[in-house]
């Protein structure tokens, strides 16, 4: 006889927000709007909402959109990622400091951090109608940071025990035993005390998802499927995984992610929370007018937790750790081994692939002599234009300049766009066809680099597409370039 695990009746609310309609190509939109986000200037509520829309639709796949299913688009990225502050009192949009951000550093991994950092029931990504009803159950909860703190409660518990192997969470298990269930979410029960439930209903063999449960049934009284019933957790899981703070095994439970264990901590010890609806717990009735001029605070709160030098994506994420030796000189790999390293940006990362590469390059058409040549110039003080110092190696003595836009992600990113500093587009006029940028697109299964010589050539030829925002906002059809190896230095 099947047995299933119940939340009492008195403890259960299902909590849910904005699932984006896009969450399976996630990663390529949010980079894809960030970028399109960044070259709209403030505008009134309405005209920033028709530049969004023809954004959105000009996005792959989006021609056919209905002007509803463009108008939920716009408003699940507000919700989720805070691109855009819209000021309705003020009938004013600007776009935040968060797309910026994203758009500038290109680090999706670092990104998805920072939105689970900053996660939390009650929350502006969540309709006001809906935290109405968290605020009176009195629900303050951060699932993130609780979703690690069980998996740490449940490793220390199976290490007392002397079992060979590590505390998991299904998304089943994340909705009964934490999202859906009150005790946890208003704070009553610890993430040890949640981690014991999961091992013994683990050993008791209690199932889940029960089609009979009445807690299952839509508002039309038919029972939803395991899918549906599961899906706002297994967001949470998914971003999670995104963020490299989870990973996922072949069964589909979800564990810590190795190698993360600064940014784990981090997540453990953060304080920060937004009290913003704090002065509503207690009142009755509220209306959602009410609560709607929070929405603001909760943009400010969101954006003001980005901080360049925090959640630096670590390369040994990206890349296995047997390719060290080979992929990185000496210099480099002194770099990757030091723990407090970790925090080079995302352009030193892609930089120090590129250097690899170009020895590489050098080396295979017979020019090992000159590879003492190839020179990282790039540095905080010093601004050329171009991060790299190469050669041609075509039986002359000329340079090649390069500069490298790299962007990191979890899946393959189809994503052909990058920003060029005045002073970077200005070089490249100058040096012309010494000049070439490589855009490196990396991945946990894929490195994909195109190399564009002249680019001002280039644009002015149509080849590729530029807008001038702060420098170029460069983009270009992958049909047009073929994408080259990306080449593995081998002593």
């Amino acid at each position: 006889m099947k047995k299933f695990y119940r939340i009492p009746n008195q403890d259960f609310l299902r909590i849910h927000f904005v699932r984006p309609r896009f969450k399976s190509n996630i990663e390529n939109v949010l980079l894809y709007m960030a970028n399109e986000c960044c070259k709209i200037e403030p505008a009134t509520c309405r005209d920033y909402a028709d530049k969004i829309n023809r954004a959105i639709r000009l996005f792959p796949g989006n021609a056919d959109l209905t002007t509803k299913t463009v108008d939920n688009w716009r408003t699940e990225i507000s919700a989720l990622c805070a691109f855009y502050n819209e000021d309705k009192a003020a009938d004013r949009t600007v776009t935040s400091k968060l797309s910026f951000f994203l758009n500038e550093n290109q680090d999706l991994t670092q990104f998805f951090k920072f939105l689970m950092l900053s996660f939390q029931f009650h929350g502006g990504h969540i309709k006001p109608v809906d935290n109405i009803e968290l605020i009176n159950k009195g629900v303050r909860f951060k699932p993130a940071q609780f979703i690690i703190k069980v998996l740490l409660a449940g490793n220390e518990i199976l290490a007392s025990e002397d079992a060979e192997k590590e505390m998991s969470l299904s998304d089943e298990e994340a909705t009964y035993c934490i999202l859906n269930d009150l005790q946890v979410t208003t704070g009553k029960r610890t993430p040890k005390e949640v981690a014991q439930i999961i091992l013994g209903n683990r050993a008791n063999g209690f199932r889940y998802y029960d089609p009979n449960d009445p807690f299952v049934r839509n508002s039309k009284g038919t029972p939803r499927t395991k899918g549906d019933v599961v899906r706002y957790a297994g967001d949470i899981l998914d971003y999670m995984e995104i963020a490299s703070l989870l990973e996922r095994r072949i069964d589909g439970y979800f564990i810590l992610k190795p190698n993360e264990l600064s940014s784990l901590q981090m997540f453990v010890d953060d304080d920060s929370y937004f009290d913003g609806y704090e002065q509503f717990y207690g009142i009755p009735d509220l209306e959602p007018g009410l609560l709607a001029p929070i929405e603001t605070e909760w943009f400010n709160y969101v954006n003001n937790l980005v901080s360049p030098d925090k959640f630096k994506t670590d390369i040994r994420s990206i890349v296995e750790s047997s390719e060290l030796d080979v992929l990185f000189d000496n210099r480099i790999s002194e770099i990757i081994e030091n723990r407090s390293a970790t925090k080079k940006d995302i352009g030193n990362i892609g930089e120090s692939i590129v250097y690899s590469h170009e020895k590489q390059r050098l080396k295979i058409a017979g020019y090992e002599q000159l590879l003492h040549l190839i020179a990282i110039v790039d540095s905080p003080a010093y601004h050329p234009g171009f991060d790299m110092d190469s050669l041609e190696g075509d039986g002359t003595d000329r340079h090649r300049y390069i500069e490298v836009k790299t962007t990191i992600s979890r899946q393959k990113i189809n994503l052909f766009n990058f920003h060029m500093s005045t002073n970077e587009w200005s070089v490249a006029e100058t040096l012309r066809e010494h000049y070439c940028v490589y855009r490196l697109m990396l991945s946990y299964k894929d490195k994909t680099l195109y190399v564009l010589r002249n680019p001002v050539a280039l644009y002015k030829a149509d080849e590729i597409s530029a807008l001038p925002r702060n420098g170029m906002e460069v983009s270009f059809d992958s049909a047009k370039f073929n994408p080259e190896p990306v080449l593995v230095w081998r002593d």
